[in-house]
Formats: structure tokens, sequence, C-alpha cells
């Protein structure tokens, strides 16, 4: 079924680069109907090297299927990768059924779990439902999950309560009850919630008005950025930019030291 899906889906078809490759790309992709793998693999390696996204996704088939050649799934999954990152769509779809492939894997794990009443399987079957990692997504179910988990007293799930309410995913959005499931998942060590109760700040959403709301976007930030969050750490620098100008940017990293000393530190 797979082959016939990649075949169906334009590994046939010649990328006319140029002539000496789109000659070899037509005559692999002749050898691959044939079912002579591994001749079609001597000619598609170097045009993978190269870039080729065919060659990438027909050779990633080879691999992932042992056609002609023992079985290399993360190889395969390399490949694909490669294709996906400048836009295959043949590539892309093939790699999302690898990584679909594990997390059906996964969900027989997981369902195992949450009969035994673990918080941890409950919210994580939560997120698998949220993206659709394994299964059809379904946001509001999602959402279901997190608040069984959450009763269960789990600070990741408090965490996705809050992005739930923060983005309106499953439930109407409500940027109040947003940062107040940030703040309890913080309270009980949750550190991903430092960054999304920044952008809440940034955004001029947050519900504390006793100062400026970039301070207190700064100070979350600062200790997300502090934790290795990326994001968090351009953003930062680019709140305590425009706090200097404004003479506010000791407040802010006053503020930020405060925050450390009282959600981060023992």
């Amino acid at each position: 079924m797979k082959q016939s899906l990649l075949l169906a889906t334009g590994l046939s078809l010649v990328l006319a680069i140029s002539p000496a490759f789109g000659s070899d790309l037509s005559k692999a992709t002749d050898l691959f109907q044939q079912q002579n793998y591994e001749q079609a693999r001597s000619l598609l390696e170097p045009l993978a090297r190269g870039g080729d996204v065919k060659a990438l996704a027909m050779l990633g088939n080879i691999y992932e299927n042992g056609l002609g050649v023992d079985a290399d799934r993360q190889r395969a999954q390399n490949l694909y990768e490669r294709g996906a990152n400048v836009g295959d769509l043949t590539c892309l779809n093939a790699l999302r059924e690898l990584q679909n492939q594990d997390y059906r894997k996964e969900l027989v794990d997981i369902k195992g779990r949450i009969e035994q009443g673990y918080a941890s399987a409950m919210n994580r079957y939560g997120v698998m439902l949220e993206f659709g990692q394994g299964l059809e997504r379904n946001p509001t179910e999602a959402f279901a999950w997190y608040q069984k988990a959450a009763k269960a007293q789990l600070p990741d799930a408090y965490y996705n309560l809050g992005r739930a309410y923060n983005f309106g995913t499953g439930v109407s959005q409500d940027f109040g009850l947003a940062e107040d499931w940030y703040y309890k998942a913080i309270k009980e060590g949750n550190t991903d919630a430092l960054f999304y109760l920044g952008t809440l700040y940034s955004n001029n959403l947050g519900a504390d008005k006793t100062t400026d709301q970039n301070v207190i976007a700064y100070a979350w930030m600062h200790n997300a950025a502090k934790l290795g969050n990326r994001t968090a750490q351009a953003i930062e620098q680019r709140l305590l930019i425009k706090l200097d100008a404004a003479n506010m940017g000791d407040s802010a990293r006053a503020l930020a030291s405060a925050y450390e000393r009282q959600y981060l530190k023992p």
C-alpha cells in the first residue's frame, strides 16, 4: 500500500534539474517499478546526496520497507526529513506516517496506564488528541483529559489547561483562566508555563495591572530564558531595550529576580 501510494503521488515523475540527473531518475523509477531495487538504489543514492526530493522519497521507501536491502527505519526517516525540510509533500507524508506508527504503539501503552489511574498517561493522551499524534485530532476531548489529569494534581496538566484557555483550544478562550492555570503550574514546578505567562503580559493580556505589563512580561521571559528557552531569550532582549529606553529596566530586572526567588529557587 505504501509503495503504491508513493508511486501514485509522484515518484514516477522526472525532475529535470539537468539532463543527466533527469535520465538517472527516470531509469531509477523504471527499475523501482520493475522491483529491481538494488540497481534502483545505486542510481538513487547519488541523487539523494545531491538533494533530489524524489530520489529522497523513493530511497526512503526502499530503506523503510527493506526493498532489496536490510530495512533501516532510521535511515528512511533521515531521508524523509531532508525532503520534508524543503517542503516535499511525499516526504512529509511519509515522515508523518512513520511518526504515527510510533504513536500508535505508544497509544497501546498509554491506554493501559490510564486504566491503572496514572495521571501522566491521561495528560499524554490529551496531548496526542490535541495534536493528532497517532489518532484524529480532537481538542475538545483533549481538554477533558487535561481536566482529569489536573484533578489528579499533575502540574503538566495545569500547564496544558492554561494553554487551552489561552488559545481557545477545545474550550472558549479565557485569558484570566489561562493565567490562573499557568500560575498554578509554575507553583508546582512546571517551568514551561513561564514563557506562556510572559506572552500574556507582552500582549497586554495579563490580569496584574499594578505595574507596566512589559515589566511583568520581562520578568517571566527572563526566567524562561535562563532555563534555556531560546524564543524567550530573543523576546526578553527586545523587551529590555524598550524598558531601558523608558527607564524601567531596573524595575524589570528586580522583578525578574523576585520571581526567581519566589517560584524557581527551593
